[in-house]
């Protein structure tokens, strides 16, 4: 019997640049203020299901797709861990992705390697939609849903 689950991390460091009298030189380092980066990281189990875990790679649309539509998870019932990353460009801007949770804008990713890492417990996947704002800043994202047992 096999188990399945999700290793994750996440870590972010506030930065701070001071650019030279002369202005040719910039230093960037550690926010002077904060001293720290915030990091941590985790491992979700998915139980002893391998349809437990989804994922996906897609296109974005400039119109909201729900992440139940077969373009993208599809069929998923109780939600508990969800990850969206843009991958690449697909059209001509920067490309951008607004995550919504009920209409309501809960993520705004832009830019190749943005992602968001959520912990939707037990959500249904009809009420988080993914789009971009335009034709032009269109977005390849992947996808990684969990749920547990």
């Amino acid at each position: 019997m096999a188990n399945f689950s999700i290793q994750y991390s996440a870590h972010c460091t506030p930065i701070e640049e001071l650019e030279a009298t002369d202005s040719s030189n910039k230093a960037r380092l550690v926010h002077s203020s904060i001293d720290k980066s915030v990091g941590g990281s985790g491992e979700f189990s998915c139980a002893t299901t391998a349809t437990n875990i989804k994922y996906k790679e897609a296109p974005t649309t400039a119109n909201a797709v729900a992440l139940n539509h077969a373009s993208l998870i599809g069929t998923f019932a109780g939600c508990d861990f969800l990850m969206i990353k843009i991958k690449s460009a697909a059209s001509t801007g920067t490309p951008d992705v607004d995550v919504k949770l009920s209409n309501a804008s809960i993520s705004y990713l832009s830019g190749v390697g943005d992602v968001i890492l959520l912990r939707p417990k037990g959500s249904n996947l009809s009420a988080i939609t993914v789009q971009s704002t335009s034709g032009t800043t269109l977005a390849n994202i992947e996808v990684l849903a969990g749920k547990d047992a």
